[in-house]
């Protein structure tokens, strides 16, 4: 039997299956699809491998790094020397990047010729990015705080909001005080810290490897099994139930799925109906990923992000993968509740036309293929009041932990917090199994 069983085979799960396998715990973990990832998926699509959604990691996120690391993949993610952003503005581009001064300071010279804002908004916001560094705030809405420490309407859409809807998923109006300022302490006022990580290979080959080193150290990793039901004795995990009718015995269970997911796993368990009930309550939105060939190189950069423009991110997948560059974009459009049920060609349509406007070089290429991905869940959104929501790892009964991006990791629904979650319900399910004699087995 394996001491301890992990359901699910995205960030989540697979940090947790490494850290016990690397530990010496038998573990075993099941993923439903066909593939693991979950929402970092990779899949093949006309002789290209492509990942469902386009992530990317800052250098403040030192336990996903710790993790490519520990499987000896730390190639597949390469952190800018300095933090460096194109931004693309009514067809002007410029440039947010660190300079060598300490602390929020880096960011000074940068936003004084921040061309997006006049001089009065630049310096407002140097006031604002200043009291957020230093203050604790109130329980409200990034939104509000922004009125109140003087930022314009255009501020907040040409600064704020870019940051906050790609590191969030939300805008300022929606996500709570505390979320922002943990992305931007973190992140943005760090000279080390928001150094962007792009991903030269596709997510898949990273869960490969950590699949292999899972199996090196004797576990076992299942793609395509799905579980039904965590089993209990009591107040006790005793194994788990898969959907083909095999049993399989546990001492401990991790599920890392999302909360959507937990419920018919578990059942109606009363000591599980609060965690349940609060995480009902979170909100979530939705991604939508635009994938678009040209006919030649359209974008100079490897990325860049659009202000005041329906165009958020944009991604030369060619030029990270280091295939040339400029024909093949990624663009990554976060908070697209205006996008997520658009017919494709209006979404493909409406994009490139912006996309055009935004890039000179794009008026007279011609667009040969596109492909649009969506995930209406992609991340809980950190308003007001969610944190009290998220669930720690272990919860009231024995042996039964959770994972993932939207419990109680204290960071956003990240891919740094679903890595955290994971190793936290290892370390946890570790403890609790650890003086127990393993039971006999007939496998």
């Amino acid at each position: 039997m394996s001491r301890v069983v992990v359901i699910g085979g995205g960030f989540a799960g697979m940090a947790a299956a490494c850290r016990l396998a690397n530990d010496g715990v038998p573990v075993a973990l099941y993923e439903r699809a066909p593939r693991l990832g979950g929402r970092a998926a990779s899949f093949e699509y006309e002789g290209e491998t492509l990942d469902y959604g386009h992530h990317i990691l800052m250098s403040c996120c030192t336990a996903a790094t710790g993790f490519l690391e520990r499987l000896g993949v730390e190639e597949t993610v390469r952190f800018q020397d300095y933090l460096s952003i194109p931004i693309l503005c009514e067809g002007e581009r410029t440039v947010l990047r660190s300079a060598p001064l300490p602390g929020i300071l880096h960011l000074l010279p940068s936003l004084l010729r921040y061309r997006p804002l006049s001089f009065g908004e630049r310096l407002a916001a140097l006031r604002a990015g200043a009291a957020l560094a230093v203050g604790r705030g109130r329980n409200e809405t990034f939104g509000a705080w922004l009125s109140r420490h003087g930022q314009s309407e255009r501020a907040v859409r040409r600064l704020w909001n870019p940051v906050v809807v790609a590191t969030l998923n939300a805008p300022a109006g929606k996500v709570g005080i505390a979320a922002a300022r943990k992305v931007l302490r973190d992140g943005f006022f760090q000279p080390d810290g928001a150094a962007m990580g792009l991903f030269t290979v596709p997510l898949g080959s990273i869960f490969d490897a950590a699949r292999k080193y899972v199996e090196a150290r004797g576990g076992l990793v299942e793609v395509g099994a799905a579980a039904s039901r965590v089993l209990f004795d009591g107040n006790r995990v005793i194994g788990v139930a898969l959907a083909d009718g095999r049993t399989v015995d546990a001492e401990a269970v991790i599920c890392a799925v999302p909360p959507n997911a937990l419920a018919p796993l578990v059942g109606p368990r009363p000591e599980l109906a609060n965690t349940l009930a609060a995480a009902s309550r979170l909100e979530w939105a939705p991604i939508v990923n635009v994938h678009l060939w040209f006919d030649r190189p359209i974008l100079d950069d490897e990325f860049a992000i659009a202000v005041d423009s329906p165009v958020q991110a944009i991604f030369d997948l060619d030029r990270l993968r280091g295939q040339g560059g400029g024909r093949h974009l990624v663009l990554s459009q976060s908070a697209a509740d205006a996008w997520i049920d658009r017919a494709d060609t209006e979404v493909v349509g409406e994009l490139v036309a912006a996309l055009r406007n935004l890039l000179r070089a794009g008026r007279d290429t011609r667009l040969v293929n596109s492909l649009v991905l969506r995930h209406r869940r992609a991340t809980f959104v950190p308003s007001p009041g969610s944190d009290a929501l998220r669930p720690g790892a272990h919860i009231t009964i024995g042996g039964l932990f959770l994972a993932g991006d939207w419990t109680a990791t204290g960071w956003p629904s990240t891919i740094e917090g679903a890595i955290r979650s994971g190793i936290g319900a290892a370390a946890r399910a570790e403890s609790e199994t650890e003086s127990q004699p393993l039971p006999a087995s007939d496998d």
